[in-house]
């Protein structure tokens, strides 16, 4: 009984500690995505810039192609800016992915531990009740029936 009560309670400390690295994955996943809209819209920056360049070319205009090279330059140090700063969300995000997946092992061994010390105390707790029930019947039964008592008389 005692052993079934502490795996109900190291089973319970599993769950927590499986939802919990399971909300900071979460957590983890929108910052990555957060991170990798940043790069993509310093991508669309960097193409619009390009445009930018190309028209002010064809039309001759140099101060359109000035603010098309800058706007790709702004682009390209963005980038650069957020690059490690999404291979940090990555590593990040795989580190936690690898603490979920230990945890949730961790809660599925304590799981299965503690259903196995569920059935075993059911058990013993069948054979208690069968063996209460023999006993009862056997009492029973080496009873000599009322009324035809041990007194003798006939």
């Amino acid at each position: 009984m005692a052993m079934r009560n502490v795996l109900s309670r190291l089973l319970r400390i599993r769950e927590l500690e499986e939802e919990q690295s399971r909300v900071r994955l979460e957590e983890l996943a929108g910052a990555r995505a957060r991170v990798g809209l940043e790069m993509e819209s310093a991508i669309r920056e960097n193409g619009d810039g390009r445009a930018w360049f190309q028209q002010a070319i064809a039309g001759g205009d140099a101060l359109g192609r000035a603010e098309g090279l800058a706007a790709m330059e702004v682009a390209g140090l963005r980038r650069a800016w957020i690059a490690p700063l999404l291979r940090e969300a990555e590593e990040e995000l795989e580190r936690q992915r690898e603490e979920f997946l230990g945890r949730r092992t961790d809660r599925l061994q304590a799981e299965t531990l503690d259903a196995e010390a569920r059935a075993g105390a059911e058990l013993e707790a069948g054979r208690r009740a069968q063996q209460m029930l023999d006993d009862w019947y056997g009492r029973r039964r080496r009873k000599p029936p009322e009324g035809t008592g041990g007194s003798g008389r006939g």
